[in-house]
């Protein structure tokens, strides 16, 4: 009997896939960012991100039935066809969270118009729970390991301003090696 209902819970865990959405820059734009945290020599342990994973979440999802993919697949889509491509401009380098035990380096930069109707949009019709927390516009480059406090740390930084015309929609796995990510997806932001 117990091994019935282990067996019947892994194939709904199986059923079940862990979503977000995301702006990714071009290679290119992420290896520089990368190159720019390199140069940061005060930096405690940490781990780099691999160039291709580096992105901006514009809003996750969470775990959702396979059998809903489809439809959030087209929710993705609608929204992203109502927002123009958006230009963003980073400006500093620092640490998330700003208090307590630092986990992440970031790349950050002001919001926008477009970035808010985006988010906005993609939350409206994706997010089902979403804890009232202000959308902070920033790309993860590295993890802290271990975490530790070194709350303040932060560092101007000068690149291009990056374009987007397009979201994906991205599946990822944590895995003890970190997090797998697959895009399912890509949308063209095209206000109309």
């Amino acid at each position: 009997m117990k091994r019935r209902a282990v067996d019947r819970e892994h194939r709904q865990r199986s059923r079940r896939v862990r979503l977000f959405c995301a702006l990714h820059p071009d290679r290119l734009s992420a290896g520089e960012l990368l190159e720019a945290l390199g140069a940061a020599e005060d930096l405690p342990p940490h781990r780099l991100m691999p160039e291709h994973q580096i992105h901006m979440t514009m809003v996750f999802i969470g775990d959702v039935d396979l059998a809903d993919v489809g439809e959030i697949k087209e929710s993705v889509e609608r929204a992203a066809a109502a927002v123009e491509p958006i230009c963003w401009s980073p400006d500093r380098i620092g640490t998330l969270p700003d208090r307590g035990q630092v986990r992440t380096v970031a790349v950050k930069g002001p919001t926008s118009n477009a970035l808010e109707e985006l988010h906005r949009r993609l939350t409206q019709r994706l997010v089902r729970h979403q804890k009232s927390r202000p959308f902070l516009p920033h790309m993860t480059l590295a993890r802290l390991t271990p975490p530790c406090d070194i709350g303040g740390w932060d560092r101007p930084l000068e690149v291009p301003q990056f374009t987007f015309d397009t979201v994906q929609l991205v599946q990822s796995r944590l895995l003890p090696t970190g997090a797998d990510h697959k895009q399912l997806m890509t949308a063209s932001l095209r206000s109309r």
